[in-house]
């Protein structure tokens, strides 16, 4: 039994070991979209979420919905979005939409650029670049035009009980924005995904330059930034400061005390089992008095 749970166990750490660094990918539109319909319904390793928006992004029929949206989450996992009830309002915009597509776990290759992306659609079709934060007024956004929405959405970084109601926090959030642009633009197309959590490198830059808006990143410096000078150890045990458990370490040592020891213990025990045969009874003496008996 103890080997059977090992592997069971060994099983579901490499399951979250594999999609650990993910994230959803959800696209949808209010018209039939040959960019999402074109689409496969699984992909393969080699797909990551910046290829697959890149793909939707650079189909021919993008540019002839009135507003493409380009939605990004930092921390957003799929456990996240199958958390929510059927009555939100993402759930009915996939429902109704004319053509959608879903990829829960893709995985991430590269720090997803969202404005970089925004602004390589905007020249393709000519539309107008919308850049905002939700919950943030959005300049620039009005009828008569072709637009680009790039809204960046609050870092989902709870964790426990408590990342089940942010997330329903943020999914209000999130059908408020997505209200206000589909009464806006009839014909839409969103992708809405997820990213990676904000680096120490973007964390310092935003601390740098407080006024830049925060979907703008299109003129942050190239040079690498310094290396910090605080080299104070967190506060702690050693479990707090140094990361001693890593998974491979975890993983061998469950293979040697549920798999190598039990099978040496009972090996010893069957080596120590084996007696070999010893004869008890001994020779008789000839007599002499008892073959005269006979």
């Amino acid at each position: 039994m103890a080997p059977a749970r090992l592997l069971i166990v060994a099983a579901v750490a490499h399951a979250a070991l594999a999609y650990s660094n993910t994230a959803p990918v959800v696209a949808w539109s209010s018209s039939s979209s040959v960019a999402l319909e074109e689409l496969p319904s699984s992909l393969d390793a080699s797909t990551h979420t910046t290829s697959l928006i890149e793909s939707i992004v650079d189909s021919a029929d993008i540019c002839s919905h009135d507003a493409v949206v380009l939605i990004e989450q930092p921390g957003l996992h799929a456990s996240d979005l199958r958390v929510l009830s059927p009555d939100t309002h993402l759930r009915h915009s996939l429902d109704k939409a004319r053509s959608s597509k879903q990829y829960p776990y893709i995985p991430i290759d590269t720090p997803f650029d969202l404005a970089a992306l925004g602004s390589r659609v905007s020249s393709k079709c000519g539309s107008q670049l919308v850049q905002y934060a939700a919950g943030e007024k959005a300049h620039g956004k009005g009828r008569g035009k072709k637009h680009v929405v790039c809204m960046k959405m609050p870092h989902l970084s709870e964790k426990g009980p408590g990342r089940n109601a942010m997330m329903h926090k943020h999914e209000s959030l999130l059908a408020s924005e997505l209200n206000s642009i589909a009464s806006t633009f009839p014909n839409h197309i969103i992708i809405y995904t997820g990213s990676s959590s904000p680096s120490h490198h973007h964390k310092r830059q935003e601390s740098t330059t407080p006024d830049r808006p925060i979907l703008d990143l299109s003129n942050l410096p190239s040079a690498p930034l310094a290396p910090a000078t605080n080299t104070t150890l967190p506060t702690g045990g050693i479990l707090k400061r140094y990361q001693l458990l890593t998974p491979a370490l975890i993983t061998g040592l469950l293979v040697v005390f549920f798999i190598l020891v039990p099978v040496l213990y009972f090996s010893l025990g069957a080596l120590s089992s084996i007696q070999t045969p010893i004869r008890g009874d001994v020779g008789k003496t000839f007599s002499a008095t008892e073959k005269k008996n006979q």
